[in-house]
């Protein structure tokens, strides 16, 4: 029998369009002073969510400002993102080994001199960043932003498509167990994501743990699968007992994520389900205090 959800009161507009695209030049700044992983980290954030706002609301409400704003921003945030993933990698590194490993000594070394060159590509990209057309953008674009009121239907049905495509790539991803699968998954969680935190806040309020979580788990098979490709690829250089010691410990992390993602996947209490069932009674939904993560 069909039951009412019981959503938390609509969240103020505390992280909409105009708030993060301000966000992304606030971060601009912190970042280029010494590149730390954490002011990397929240620029590319930054950027993130206004590249996904636009993505979805050009859909919804066509405008070539939203393409005009992916397009400024494609070339600092692969930049960003190349930096990124090498920092996470050293991250790894040492979380994985001792200081004395010599495998881990040799491939600090090496990202070392990769993220030297990842941080001047990421420097000029940054420097080449046009903040006053990004200031004129925000102006421009705010507007059409709010054309449809947030927890509208068009962005229901909206993340319902990307919730439907997710699924999906869940299936495929148990059934094949590929490394390919688990990071189309992982992709598909995050695009399903980014719509709920950001048109949908009631719903975001009840389901965003368990979709960070997911989301955190999935990042952290693809960061092993990345670091394995790299020890494989040095391995011909390495002591046979050292790259064997070095593959199964990163196996082991990553079925330990996988192993998690999973349990927290299955079962009668799975977000899938809660999700699903989130997007069934339309409009009809009660407003209350923050409910039960996963009150169906």
């Amino acid at each position: 029998m069909a039951q009412s959800i019981s959503l938390p009161k609509p969240a103020s507009l505390n992280s909409g369009f105009e708030v993060w695209m301000d966000r992304v030049l606030e971060r601009a700044a912190e970042a280029g002073r010494d590149w730390n992983a954490d002011d990397v980290h929240d620029l590319r954030v930054a950027l993130r969510r206004c590249r996904t706002m636009a993505e979805a609301l050009d859909e919804v409400n066509p405008s070539p400002g939203w393409r005009k704003l992916k397009k400024s921003t494609r070339e600092l945030f692969h930049a960003l993102g190349e930096l990124r993933d090498v920092q996470v990698e050293r991250s790894w590194l040492k979380k994985l080994a001792p200081s004395g490993d010599p495998v881990r000594r040799h491939m600090l070394t090496l990202l070392a001199g990769l993220e030297k060159g990842c941080r001047a590509k990421a420097e000029r990209a940054l420097n080449s960043f046009d903040r006053k057309g990004w200031k004129k953008l925000t102006r421009k674009l705010a507007p059409k932003a709010q054309f449809f009121p947030l927890e509208s239907v068009v962005f229901q049905r909206l993340a319902l498509a990307r919730l439907n495509q997710a699924a999906e790539l869940f299936h495929k991803a148990r059934k094949s167990r590929s490394t390919v699968a688990w990071h189309r998954l992982r992709i598909g969680v995050k695009s399903f994501r980014y719509i709920v935190e950001n048109f949908l806040p009631q719903r975001c309020e009840a389901w965003c743990d368990d979709l960070r979580r997911m989301q955190d788990l999935l990042g952290d098979v693809h960061d092993m699968d990345v670091l394995r490709a790299k020890v494989r690829r040095l391995s011909p250089r390495l002591r046979p007992s050292l790259a064997a010691q070095w593959t199964e410990r990163i196996d082991t992390r990553r079925k330990g994520c996988l192993d998690a993602f999973l349990q927290l996947s299955a079962g009668p209490s799975s977000p899938w389900l809660t999700w699903r069932a989130g997007f069934q009674w339309g409009h009809a939904l009660v407003a209350a205090s923050v409910p039960q993560r996963r009150t169906a």
